[in-house]
């Protein structure tokens, strides 16, 4: 059975937790994602949430007053202007922004889009010449063109006025000329626009300087959404400001190719979110630049004809196919070569595999795929004659841009950033490139642990999943790269009435149980682990919290992330005993009478009632608050079981675990109350050494109330008290003391 991905918990203190929900009427779920994403100020969360529009001033950008400057005589003189974008759904859509924008301020404007297969990316020098040649007076790039220095050089030779508008990483030089960049000089308070996004911005301050109708910019800031998502830029900030807007434009249906894409890939305008763009919209958007020619996908969004939308929407489609086709044979045959490779290659940490007759307008996207499966950074390389053309994409800790900088000697071209990138290689250096990566990566991710990671935003109970906590959680839409969806975790959960759904059963339905209920549950792609979901073992389950409508009843449901077994075979922190809690113990104490009850405490009945969520939920949210957690029972030598799997403090990134049992001998309590100062630490606790240590309760932020105590006991004062006492852990108490092992 796999070990499954890595939960990772950022610290959740409760207190700001609390203060979220009674200041702003979050629910608990959205306030411990917000904490856990560094978000503790009530103001600042309520800024972030409500956040829409333009933020920031556009002549920030770069040379941004110089660029205006030149457009706006380019527009007076009636100039041509050519907008020369990118053959991706950024760069299409930032095309469509600033030739739609122009055109609306009365420019003659036109565009233009590369072949992926014939100019290839970028601006280039043949280009300029062109573009000259025909006459044109102003150049725009968008979404490319920072690194194009020997054309730019051209562009001033022959008095072509060029602006470049990029969001890329810059190279050694920049070409000379008025650049429009957010991460330009550092003068730009935001550097994670797209290139649609700068384009957009560009525009918002050409219509200011010509004193223009502002609604232009309302006009398309529907493909400033589509291209942030597609992107995969952060969705904070303005990508977040702007892209929520976009979406508003687009549900109102204003844009008659857009509508007819959405319409044949099945997506409902009226409530289109950036999941929708993102796994729908966009993919057909880029499929004419991949396969084809972009100029399919930016007349698409630019047509103002029902009949042409609805024939070129149709291509789109069909290409998409095309693509989805080219992809899986890609996939097949990438895995199989990576499975023949020497051992020696399969070992290493970063990986280069090549082939004759692979598209290289797919290999990026079937790159994303083998990292998900192998979890190393990859590069796929297209091969055609001598010359091979790939993308990369990496993992988290590897930053993709850097290691082609060392393999720079192997490489005619590369460029990109952290995480994906392309490069062009001569076949006759392939094997060198593929060398210098893997040696490159391995030497970069030594120790670093290779697993997917899923970062848990809130620990909950099947009581936490309702269409109330599914409405707050929409507040954060648009939700995406850099703002994800809220991912919880149910913890040692029962998986029941497991089946297979979809086309040749690919996906997973079943449900979810705990001792607060049960709840449906959706697996995607996880058809082939039926056997290992039905095999009767708790698993952890990490989640969205999703609304979905059943045959006109709205419902909430789970779709799931992670479904996988406790943790097993951590390593064990300090403080955990190495031997049983009985005779074997050579910290022993000697027999003693009984303490007697304390007088003041807190009383059972005047705790925190958290038993309708059930025990391990509680006990899991607040041992992930990483505050450390104190657990009061009846029965040390039984209860510390817990610690194995569900509660082991390496799964929460304590220090470690310390028992303070009755039966421990007096040195040892006393050494571990010392070490339990340098927390934090789960503690669990029996009723009566509590009694006897009351500091151990002082020392901690929270405490649980496991089993009942025995009647008059009163909880030290110190920590916040929570009680998961329910009908399990009464007869457990029961027979503890009916045993005799209590010596209250």
């Amino acid at each position: 059975m796999s070990p499954g991905k890595r939960l990772q918990f950022a610290p959740c203190p409760g207190a700001q937790v609390a203060t979220l929900q009674r200041e702003l009427g979050l629910t608990r779920v959205l306030a411990e994602a917000m904490v856990r994403r560094g978000r503790t100020d009530p103001a600042e969360v309520l800024a972030f949430l409500e956040l829409e529009g333009s933020l920031h001033d556009p002549l920030l950008l770069g040379d941004a007053r110089l660029a205006i400057t030149i457009l706006r005589d380019a527009i007076a003189a009636r100039g041509r202007i050519v907008v020369h974008g990118d053959y991706d759904a950024d760069g299409v859509c930032a095309t469509a922004i600033l030739c739609e924008g122009l055109a609306a301020l009365g420019a003659r404007v036109e565009p233009f889009i590369p072949s992926r297969f014939e100019e290839g990316y970028g601006l280039a020098v043949a280009t300029v010449e062109r573009l000259h040649a025909d006459g044109v007076s102003v150049l725009v790039t968008v979404d490319c063109g920072i690194t194009a220095v020997e054309a730019a050089s051209r562009a001033r030779e022959l008095g072509l006025a060029l602006i470049i508008t990029d969001h890329h990483r810059e190279g050694e030089a920049l070409p000379r000329c008025p650049i429009v960049a957010p991460a330009l000089r550092g003068q730009y308070p935001f550097d994670a626009l797209c290139g649609a996004g700068t384009a957009y911005k560009l525009l918002e301050g050409l219509v200011g300087a010509c004193g223009a109708d502002p609604t232009i910019l309302d006009g398309v800031v529907d493909l400033v959404a589509i291209a942030t998502i597609a992107d995969l830029v952060p969705l904070i900030d303005e990508n977040r400001s702007l892209t929520r807007r976009g979406l508003r434009r687009i549900q109102e249906g204003r844009r008659i190719g857009l509508d007819a894409l959405m319409r044949i890939a099945k997506v409902d305008a009226r409530v289109a979110d950036a999941g929708a763009i993102g796994f729908r919209v966009a993919p057909r958007l880029n499929a004419a630049g991949r396969l084809e020619h972009a100029d399919t996908a930016l007349r698409l969004l630019m047509t103002k004809d029902p009949r042409e939308a609805h024939e070129l929407a149709e291509k789109l489609d069909g290409l998409n196919r095309r693509r989805r086709a080219l992809e899986d044979r890609i996939l097949r045959e990438a895995i199989a070569q990576y499975e023949t490779l020497p051992d020696h290659r399969r070992d290493a940490l970063g990986l280069v595999l090549a082939a004759d007759g692979w598209h290289p307008g797919v290999v990026g996207i079937v790159a994303s795929r083998v990292v998900e499966r192998l979890r190393r950074p990859i590069v796929l390389v297209a091969l055609a004659g001598d010359i091979g053309n790939g993308s990369g994409r990496s993992v988290d800790a590897f930053d993709l841009h850097a290691a082609l900088a060392v393999c720079d000697p192997y490489l005619e071209r590369w460029g990109g950033h952290r995480a994906a990138a392309g490069v062009t290689v001569k076949v006759e250096h392939l094997d060198a490139f593929a060398a210098a990566f893997a040696e490159h990566a391995t030497a970069t991710l030594t120790g670093v642990d290779m697993r997917a990671t899923e970062r848990i935003d809130a620990v909950v109970s099947l009581t936490d999943v309702t269409l109330e906590t599914a409405a707050d959680l929409a507040r954060l839409e648009p939700v995406g790269m850099g703002n994800p969806g809220v991912t919880v975790l149910v913890p040692a959960a029962e998986l029941t009435d497991v089946r297979r759904i979809g086309t040749e059963g690919r996906h997973i339905d079943m449900r979810v149980r705990t001792s607060a209920g049960s709840c449906r549950a959706v697996v995607w792609s996880a058809g082939d682990r039926l056997e290992e979901l039905t095999a009767g073992v708790r698993m952890d389950v990490a989640a969205r919290i999703e609304r979905s409508v059943w045959q006109g009843t709205e419902r909430v449901e789970l779709i799931a992330r992670a479904v996988q077994p406790l943790p097993h075979g951590l390593p064990s922190g300090a403080g955990i005993c190495r031997t049983p809690c009985d005779g074997s113990c050579v910290e022993l104490r000697e027999p003693r009478r009984p303490e007697p009850l304390n007088q003041r405490g807190v009383a059972v009945e005047d705790m925190r009632d958290a038993r309708d969520g059930g025990a391990i939920a509680e006990l899991t949210r607040l041992a992930a608050s990483g505050q450390g957690l104190l657990i009061a029972v009846a029965d040390v030598s039984r209860r510390r079981v817990i610690l194995d799997a569900a509660l082991h403090p390496a799964r929460f990134g304590l220090r470690g675990a310390l028992l303070f049992s009755r039966i421990c001998s007096d040195a040892a309590l006393v050494r571990r109350l010392t070490l339990l100062s340098e927390g934090p630490y789960i503690v669990i606790a029996d009723h009566e050494t509590l009694l006897s240590l009351p500091a151990i309760a002082a020392l901690m932020p929270n405490a649980v109330l496991l089993d009942p105590p025995p009647a008059g006991w009163l909880a030290p004062s110190g920590p916040a008290w929570a009680r998961v006492d329910g009908p399990a852990e009464h007869r457990f108490a029961a027979q503890v003391r009916g045993e005799g092992v209590s010596a209250l």
